[in-house]
């Protein structure tokens, strides 16, 4: 039976999957969330795809755009921790598989900040250590990643960041195997295109056939997606210990030993028995007349909010280098990562200042994120 002390600002379904779920995590005061419009959701998908493309792999998957990705993004990011939290703790409650991460930080949008992930590709050799870091690339050419979610904010000033900076995140399902990076798809010929599932994925050690779009399940699960999980007839789990859940493989062979077993019944009375299969999205994500038209709306509002930033920014910054413009070739050279190689860090240079702002400074601050909301809100 399973024992849980509730948190009351924690959803049951993510709470059972980690009591620090990234979705239950506190917004940082004085954050600002950047809205993704569609064209910018269909543009970051289009630019996953292409590269995706490029490669010529026999298993690659087409990517497609996940809310629920998106959300668990957004929420990590209004926290302005640039670090990764863990794989667990941006899992969805229906899809108990590995999530991949990238970050950036200090780009002007998304297009500067993916394309900061896309020339790794300098660096990189298919089947061959690579002469610097690549896995933010080859995160987003692995093979059976099909679903993606990313989200943006601006955070204050704090600790060594002395103006506010842009955080974008990207999750992905699957994440990328640490053992495996360098091989992240299979090679084929010029003529390859893209499988397209829709965004099919299989749970629960499934393995899903990219000719027919079908789930072949394990023996202990069923379903369209393999999303219903018989515990009753798991194999004994001889060879590994709860330490090894940490890998990504031995919760999909061990179930009951990783506990997902408990957790599937947390999911069965949250969503119902007959609603545990993840949500699919069918159609790509496209601009529409009634996104261009809005976004037109808004273009004047949105001029008069990037002059105030701009002059804000250039008022603050401590050195020669503009901030939002940094080169991605500067930025390559000072990659960091973590530990894990399915998450990946990649931020922007900046000169730290040790100085405290006056009490002018700050209230100046104060007064200029306000006067960005109001404007944002009202064009």
């Amino acid at each position: 039976m399973l024992d849980i002390t509730l948190n009351y600002l924690c959803p049951l379904e993510y709470y059972v999957i980690d009591p620090n779920h990234s979705f239950c995590s506190q917004p940082y005061p004085g954050v600002i969330d950047q809205q993704i419009t569609s064209f910018e959701r269909a543009h970051i998908l289009q630019m996953h795809n292409h590269e995706r493309r490029l490669v010529h792999g026999t298993n690659i998957q087409k990517m497609y755009w996940n809310d629920d990705l998106a959300e668990i993004a957004l929420r990590y990011a209004r926290g302005c921790i640039f670090d990764h939290d863990k794989s667990i703790q941006r899992n969805l409650p229906k899809i108990p598989l590995s999530t991949g991460q990238n970050l950036a930080m200090g780009y002007e949008n998304w297009t500067q900040a993916i394309q900061g992930w896309i020339e790794e590709k300098e660096h990189y050799f298919y089947g061959y250590p690579s002469a610097g870091i690549v896995t933010h690339y080859t995160q987003m050419i692995w093979h059976s990643t099909a679903l993606v979610g990313c989200a943006a904010t601006i955070c204050p000033p704090y600790g060594p960041y002395t103006i506010p900076w842009p955080f974008y995140i990207c999750n992905y399902i699957t994440g990328q195997l640490n053992s495996d990076f360098h091989r992240p798809y299979d090679q084929g010929s010029h003529d390859q295109s893209l499988h397209d599932c829709q965004g099919k994925v299989c749970l629960y050690n499934g393995t899903l056939d990219l000719n027919t779009c079908e789930c072949k399940c394990s023996t202990y699960a069923s379903g369209s997606q393999c999303e219903r999980l018989n515990c009753s007839i798991l194999p004994p789990c001889l060879y590994y210990s709860s330490s090894s859940c940490i890998a990504v493989n031995v919760p999909l062979e061990c179930p009951r030993l990783c506990g997902l077993c408990d957790r599937y019944e947390v999911l069965k009375n949250v969503y119902g028995e007959n609603n545990l299969a993840p949500n699919m999205l069918t159609v790509k994500p496209t601009m529409t007349t009634t996104t261009i038209s809005s976004i037109k709306k808004k273009s004047r509002g949105r001029k008069l909010k990037n002059k105030l930033r701009n002059r804000y920014l250039k008022r603050n910054l401590t050195t020669k280098m503009n901030f939002f413009s940094v080169s991605t070739r500067i930025i390559s050279k000072k990659i960091l990562r973590t530990t894990a190689t399915t998450t990946t860090i990649l931020p922007v240079p900046i000169k730290n200042d040790s100085s405290h702002l006056s009490l002018c400074s700050y209230l100046l601050h104060i007064i200029v994120i306000i006067i960005i909301i109001i404007i944002d809100n009202f064009f």
